[in-house]
C-alpha cells in the first residue's frame, strides 16, 4: 500500500502539466517599428484572444526584434508600451508610447488606411508564429498595460 501511494505521488510531481504534455506550446516572433531615429525601451505583450492572459517580455533600446516562448496555443494580439513617457500632447502632458500589430500594418501605414484594429494571430504547437509587426504608433486601439 505504502509503494502504490509513493508510485503515485512520483508520477503526480514527476509530470508536466497537461499541455505541456500534449504539445500544445508554440512561440511568437516579431519586430518592432518606431517613430523617429531610435527605438526606445518598451514592453511588449502578446494577450489570448479567449482567455485575457497576457504574457510580456521586456525590450532594450534599439532592439527591433522581440520573442516570446512557450505560449499555450491559441488566438493572440500583440501590442507594445514604452517604459518611458515618450509623447507629450498640445496641453503639454506626457504619457507612454502605444503601439500594435493592426490593421494598418499590412495596409502600408498609409494616410489611406484608417483601421487600427488589433490584428488577431493563431500560436501553432511546436511552430514559431513569424512576421509580427508591431508599427502602428499612430492610434493603434490596445488594451491598457
Amino acid at each position: 500500500m505504502k509503494l502504490s501511494i509513493i508510485f503515485g505521488l512520483l508520477i503526480i510531481f514527476c509530470s508536466k502539466p497537461i499541455f505541456e504534455q500534449e504539445g500544445k506550446l508554440g512561440s511568437v516572433k516579431g519586430t518592432l517599428c518606431y517613430p523617429g531615429h531610435y527605438i526606445p525601451q518598451m514592453n511588449v505583450y502578446i494577450k489570448n484572444a479567449k482567455t485575457g492572459n497576457v504574457y510580456k517580455t521586456l525590450v532594450k533600446e534599439n532592439k527591433k526584434t522581440f520573442q516570446f516562448s512557450n505560449i499555450p496555443t491559441g488566438t493572440y494580439v500583440a501590442y507594445a508600451y514604452t517604459v518611458k513617457k515618450t509623447f507629450t500632447d498640445s496641453n503639454g502632458n506626457s504619457s507612454k508610447g502605444s503601439g500594435g500589430y493592426t490593421k494598418m500594418v499590412p495596409c502600408g501605414l498609409s494616410v489611406n488606411c484608417k483601421d487600427h484594429t488589433l490584428i488577431e494571430f493563431k500560436v501553432i504547437a511546436a511552430k514559431t508564429t513569424s512576421n509580427i509587426e508591431i508599427c502602428d504608433w499612430y492610434g493603434a486601439t490596445v488594451p491598457n498595460e
